[in-house]
């Protein structure tokens, strides 16, 4: 099929050429016209004997994927069946993946912290929407232009594999299933947790666990030998180190880190621990490099520490709850309430007869792939042409029903918030004659944008993208949505027959357009957040120029400059008569007030949404930190102006001034996970333009919009 598929169309993605191949799907790299843009596209294969339910189990795990969206999760732009051909339309990566940096030796401790946070966060977001990986490894832990991490193929394995909609088997890759998984039982969030530390092993080791080509030696050794110890391979790591990862691969669910975060911080503990015998490997040499001598092979022989002890203790927290079934009636056997129900106390001979058992059952269910794809560069999961003992086995999880019929979110193609992407659930089917269409709306004006007709699958489910031809900040001028019936072919300039809708208070649109677009208040006629950039970015320069100034008169010229900058005041500060001031003289903190008293009204607006007044905070919190940021640049600029004799007295003040200073704009990664989030100390302005487009994400709920 490699071959054939080369220049078929696929909703809006073009198929360009083969990328790879494997058991379970072949991936193409695609081209979207429309946005210009790259893609992987991915075509599965159904497994035989299974079509019936091929097409439905499909729906489901492609609507689970779709509505997971994060930083570090890879972005599915759409799905389908074409002409009897199943396929997905994903973010294309082009770092390759973190299995390729193990086999070249080029991770360090830092680069596997950094790796490890970023994945944490994107494994606590997905648990945290009641979604288990349970396929957790390196090869499906893409990587960006930068090097960032892009989990994928959440689902992909249960979309593709053996089992039935309802059904139980095994999910996930022999080398790195939990316990629990390869008995079969239940599985929640720390089942990943388990599969992340395996992947810190190999990141730090540079080999697998279990090195065996049998899978069933593999499962057998997962079930009832102790994790090997990080000293058997590497030399001179911190002990700590060795217990946090024993910890992360605990038998017993219970005794694990009990969110992947938690096993994240306390990794970036035990690496910064400030013991002399991290020297050589703080010192970003990578992994590879670092002596792998075996213990017993001329090496210094070590104490592994008794597994009890732990960095951070495991915090005893709810197991996460399955998501309601679709079709009702009990739910499936496998998905429950999702507590993990690893065994305690078995016998050997249980175990190995449980394997046994289990490796007739998933005899069939076993997919020879390795889940890499390497072709120029570009990795996209699930695509090789060899088949390894990592073979993949299969179940399937349920989509949660509720009074939520669509969700519907803004990002970035060309301009910010220039493109919308609409997913729905259960929706009614729709009359032989008609076809839902997708509208956004302005409810002051009344007027309205056609997105689009969706279409469904059977189970009431669809995507829509659209990006808007003139490049606009869309949520700046429409506050609304709604899903109308319409003729197919007789669709006018305003939605007929309103099914479903969903409405923001209007102060979220004035509140965007004016921080994001255009103000009568912002510099020219600009936009707010421009207004606090332009005066920010002038304080920045004055602050390095009063940090490299070689005299005192000409410190104190800049430290009055860079604080009348950011109040917008022209006060003589350094006394020699007469204040200046370089920059616009508005100030900084005039724009933060401006767009906060929008803010304020969107939030508190009778109509606003919990989900609005939650996302709201983002922003607030981005100006909060960039208040206290221009607070504490001020503060240190007048410790410059109060020193009379030598600029060398005040360099320490100077040298924080600049720094802070930095930050106003670009924000400062204080927890060093590889991105700066809307957290404490951490976002700055130009994170008000990134978060603040997550206002306007909205959920679609059954009847028309209210007069």
């Amino acid at each position: 099929m490699s071959n054939t598929l080369i220049g078929r169309m696929f909703g809006s993605t073009q198929v360009i050429e083969p990328l790879g191949q494997g058991g379970m799907a072949t991936v193409y790299k695609g081209y979207q016209a429309s946005v210009d843009r790259q893609v992987a596209v991915k075509v599965l294969a159904p497994p035989p004997g299974m079509d019936e339910k091929f097409a439905e189990r499909f729906q489901v795990e492609a609507r689970v994927i779709a509505r997971l969206q994060h930083p570090h999760i890879l972005p599915l732009y759409d799905f389908g069946t074409h002409d009897g051909i199943t396929y997905l339309v994903m973010a294309y990566a082009d770092g390759g993946t973190v299995e390729d940096r193990i086999r070249a030796n080029a991770l360090t401790l830092r680069d596997s912290e950094r790796l490890l946070r970023e994945v944490a966060s994107a494994l606590d977001y997905a648990h945290r929407q009641g979604v288990v990986h349970r396929d957790i490894k390196p090869a499906n832990i893409l990587l960006d232009g930068e090097g960032h991490a892009l989990l994928a193929d959440f689902g992909i394995a249960k979309i593709a594999g053996g089992a039935n909609l309802t059904g139980t088997a095994l999910v996930g890759t022999p080398a790195y299933m939990a316990p629990e998984q390869a008995h079969g039982d239940r599985v929640d969030a720390r089942t990943d947790v388990y599969a992340l530390g395996v992947v810190a092993f190999e990141m730090i080791t540079g080999r697998k666990m279990y090195t065996t080509d049998n899978p069933l030696e593999i499962l057998l050794k997962i079930v009832n030998d102790p994790s090997p110890s990080l000293y058997e391979f590497v030399e001179n790591i911190p002990e700590d180190l060795d217990v946090v990862i024993q910890t992360a691969l605990a038998k017993d669910p219970e005794d694990r880190y009990q969110t992947a975060s938690e096993f994240a911080e306390a990794f970036s503990m035990a690496i910064h621990d400030t013991n002399e015998s991290l020297i050589a490997i703080r010192r970003e040499v990578p992994l590879g490099e670092s002596p792998t001598v075996p213990l017993g092979a001329g090496s210094v022989s070590r104490t592994t520490p008794p597994r009890s002890t732990r960095i951070k203790s495991a915090t005893n927290i709810p197991a996460l709850s399955a998501p309601a079934s679709t079709g009702g009636g009990s739910p499936p056997s496998g998905v429950g309430s999702m507590t993990a129900q690893a065994p305690r106390g078995q016998s050997a001979a249980l175990l190995i007869g449980a394997a046994v058992i289990l490796v007739l059952f998933g005899a069939i269910l076993f997919l020879l792939m390795d889940d890499r794809q390497d072709a120029g560069g570009v990795t996209v999961g699930d695509a090789t042409e060899e088949a390894t003992p990592d073979q993949d086995v299969i179940l399937a999880t349920e989509i949660p029903a509720g009074e939520v019929f669509g969700r519907l979110s803004f990002s970035t193609d060309a301009v910010l918030g220039d493109t919308v992407q609409l997913q729905t659930q259960n929706l009614q089917a729709a009359p032989a004659d008609r076809a839902y269409f997708a509208w956004l709306i302005d409810t002051r004006e009344g007027s309205a944008l056609n997105l689009g007709r969706v279409t469904l699958d059977p189970l009431g489910s669809g995507v829509l993208t659209y990006t808007d031809p003139d490049a606009r900040l869309l949520p700046a001028f429409y506050n609304a949505a709604v899903l109308s019936l319409e003729a197919p072919d007789a669709v006018g300039q305003a939605p007929a027959d309103v099914l479903y809708s969903a409405a923001l208070p209007p102060e979220t649109s004035i509140m965007l357009a004016e921080t994001l677009v255009a103000s009568e208040n912002g510099l020219n006629g600009g936009s707010l957040l421009d207004g606090a950039r332009t005066e920010a970015r002038t304080a920045i320069q004055h602050s390095g120029l009063a940090a490299r100034a070689t005299t005192v008169g000409s410190m104190r010229t800049h430290a009055e400059h860079t604080i009348n900058i950011l109040r917008g005041t022209r006060d003589d500060l350094d006394g020699v008569g007469g204040g200046q001031n370089p920059g616009r003289g508005v100030g900084v903190y005039v724009f933060l007030d401006q767009i906060e008293a929008l803010l304020n009204a969107a939030v508190t607006a009778p109509t606003a949404t919990r989900a609005l007044q939650s996302n709201g905070e983002f922003i607030r919190v981005c100006l909060l930190n960039t208040r206290q940021r221009a607070d504490r640049v001020i503060e240190l600029e007048e410790a410059l102006l109060a020193e009379q004799s030598d600029v060398a007295n005040v360099a320490a003040q100077a040298e924080e001034s600049t720094q802070v200073a930095g930050e106003l704009i670009e924000g400062f990664d204080l927890n060093e996970d590889g991105s700066v989030a809307p957290f404490e100390g951490e976002c700055g302005l130009d994170q008000i333009a990134t978060f603040g487009i997550l206002v306007a994400s909205m959920e679609l709920t059954e009847g028309a919009l209210p007069e």
